[in-house]
């Protein structure tokens, strides 16, 4: 499961095309709370450098969604969205991209997000 968030973490943080600092250093805070070391952080950062749109991120991030999606569980699926989340919020801006990615997976694992975007009057 720390992989699964890993990797939905990195995809979020590669998909927009930069590789910010803030990004990168919120991802590695949340690793080491997982206990997932920094050779795992520099083999995904590798395997999507040559990645052209988020159709490419989706796609290798689905062994990923299936490993949460197996799990059944609301949590790990609320978790694995925040966290993409976070990495999106790093860099004070979210771009479209990043919100795509997310939207999508949040899809696949079936996780209502639409609320997010709306406002309700107090």
């Amino acid at each position: 499961m720390k992989e699964a968030i890993t990797k939905l973490m990195i995809a979020t943080m590669m998909v927009d095309g930069e590789q910010s600092a803030s990004e990168s250093q919120t991802i590695k805070t949340v690793l080491g709370v997982l206990d997932v070391n920094d050779s795992k952080y520099d083999e995904y950062v590798k395997q999507t450098i040559n990645f052209k749109d988020v159709d490419d991120f989706i796609d290798w991030c689905g062994s990923a969604i299936d490993s949460i999606t197996e799990q059944d569980d609301t949590g790990w699926k609320a978790i694995s969205i925040v966290s993409m989340a976070l990495v999106a919020m790093a860099d004070s801006k979210i771009d479209p991209s990043e919100s795509r990615l997310i939207a999508a997976v949040a899809e696949m694992l079936n996780v209502n997000i639409d609320s997010l975007n709306t406002r309700k009057s107090a």
